[in-house]
């Protein structure tokens, strides 16, 4: 007779994934604001010649909410199948650690590029 998995445990597995997905989906649409606030807001000062930024800031934005619901996904199915086979479950920090510096880091670039609008 095998042991059978407590469907609690199984089902705290697929809230993390959802959890993961709302922050991928939060991260993409806070990149797709940024990114069309910063073209609006580079017509609104036409000072000439320059390189708008907060579309580029947005647009990464975009690729880390990716990113991020491509790490939940495989941390999911990881820990998916060591649940199911009674395996020890993997850690994998390392990719959490990843998403959360890329986003305190695009934070603060977010931010240098509202407080030099402010001042221009």
């Amino acid at each position: 007779m095998s042991p059978e998995v407590d469907s609690r445990t199984l089902q705290a597995n697929e809230r993390t994934l959802l959890a993961w997905l709302r922050t991928g989906i939060s991260l993409i649409t806070f990149g797709f604001v940024i990114a069309k606030l910063g073209v609006w807001m580079d017509l609104q000062h036409d000072s000439g010649r320059r390189i708008p930024r907060a579309p580029w800031v947005g647009g990464l934005f975009v690729l880390l909410g990716a990113f991020t619901d491509v790490v939940g996904i495989v941390r999911y199915l990881s820990f998916r199948r060591s649940l199911i086979g009674f395996q020890p479950t993997p850690l994998g920090q390392a990719m959490v650690m990843v998403v959360a510096v890329s986003v305190s880091l695009l934070g603060a670039v977010l931010g240098a590029l509202v407080m030099a609008n402010m001042f221009r």
